[in-house]
């Protein structure tokens, strides 16, 4: 490790075997570990090797550890040829090919996301998804700025492509994060975020994927979550405009009894960016439909209010424009919009939600209740903040 250490620090590019080396160390079985002052020394050298791993590709970008992506059982990126060419015969003994236990990177995420075990070994494996998620992330960045190029992203090859080339089927993938989600591991946790919302960055490319398919499919297992899951879920979602089109799919699928007629068309249209008709004249107008349960009430208003949160987001400029004393995109038309309706439309939308939660059955529930109302006054925060 101080070899490598001394070699990238002046600049020098290391060689791939050793890089292979660190990854064979950190994935290498730990049952040769019978002292408990070995196995904690190991698990010492092994984040020392992540954070050196980590630092070459700061310093050297994402295609140093091209060849690596071929030592997966069943993947290839870069030609065997080239492959091969990145290896070296005076390093074979440290090739232990550790990461040929593993048919590819998704079967690599399956066994770390959802492996039940707590052990060393395990917290290795997190140490090198954390790794593999690193290269993919910086490739893509280096890649975001041209379809052309993002279609030759890590990232996207290891994603099957139906007959006409695109990516369209992301339900195994869906599966394998949120088989066991959300995991009590924090680092877990995050890594299940940081890969959904690759997924999402690919699916905003047309000639790669479309998002309604990653929505639509990544629908089916959020309508069946629990309030704090769902929550948990669209916390981790970083994509307000994706957040938007999930929440969308959500609110057709509510009593639209107190929507007055005219605008109930808007139950099978999508949200207009830097337009706020929809959110005051149908969504803050919905119920859920079991409104005898707590639980579907309070899951109702978490998604509403996320809705609302994430329309307000997509309308929002990061930096404030010149001679202007607002951070708002949207057009004149809809600030007025928003002036003349924000009080009145969340008021009577906090009376509707009272006047459910109003019930006898639910004042031992105290907890939940308070939830509900901090959901609401979160969602005036929202509005009233932004202009």
């Amino acid at each position: 490790m101080s070899l490598l250490e001394n070699a990238y620090g002046t600049g020098k590019k290391p060689p791939f075997a050793l890089l292979l080396a660190l990854i064979n160390f950190i994935l290498k079985p730990k049952h040769s570990f019978k002292k408990k002052q070995t196995l904690k020394e190991h698990w010492l050298h092994c984040k020392r090797a992540h954070a050196i791993l980590l630092d070459i590709l700061s310093v050297f970008g994402p295609k140093i550890f091209n060849p690596m992506w071929n030592q997966f059982r069943y993947f290839e990126l870069i030609s065997t040829e080239e492959a091969k060419a990145a290896q070296d015969d005076d390093y074979d003994d440290l090739d232990t090919e550790e990461l040929a236990n593993y048919s590819d990177f998704w079967n690599f995420t399956d066994r770390t996301l959802n492996c039940e075990a707590q052990n060393l070994e395990a917290k290795c494996r997190i140490l090198m998804l954390d790794f593999f998620v690193n290269v993919l992330q910086v490739d893509l960045k280096y890649r975001v700025d041209s379809e052309a190029s993002m279609q030759d992203a890590i990232f996207v090859r290891t994603l099957k492509k139906d007959a006409l080339s695109r990516i369209s089927k992301f339900d195994n993938y869906i599966k394998i994060l949120l088989r066991t989600f959300p995991q009590k591991d924090e680092n877990l946790l995050h890594l299940t975020g940081d890969i959904l919302n690759m997924l999402i960055t690919i699916s905003c490319f047309a000639r790669i994927a479309k998002m309604d398919d990653l929505v639509t499919q990544l629908y089916i297992p959020f309508q069946e979550m629990s309030t704090d899951i769902c929550q948990q879920l669209m916390q981790s979602i970083k994509y307000p405009s994706f957040l938007i089109a999930l929440c969308d799919k959500a609110v057709s699928d509510t009593d639209i009894s107190k929507v007055e007629e005219q605008h109930k068309h808007y139950r099978h249209t999508q949200h207009v960016p830097l337009h706020l008709e929809k959110l005051f004249f149908y969504v803050l107008k919905t119920l859920p439909h079991d409104k005898k349960n707590l639980d579907s009430i309070y899951r109702h208003v978490a998604i509403v209010s996320k809705y609302c949160m994430a329309v307000f987001a997509t309308a929002t400029v990061r930096h404030k424009r010149e001679n202007s004393g607002t951070n708002s995109a949207l057009p004149e038309s809809q600030l007025e919009l928003l002036i003349m309706h924000q009080h009145e439309a969340v008021e009577k939308w906090e009376t509707m939600i009272e006047n459910l939660i109003d019930d006898a059955r639910f004042r031992k529930d105290l907890d939940t209740i308070e939830q509900i109302r901090w959901a609401i006054k979160l969602t005036r925060l929202t509005m009233t903040e932004y202009f």
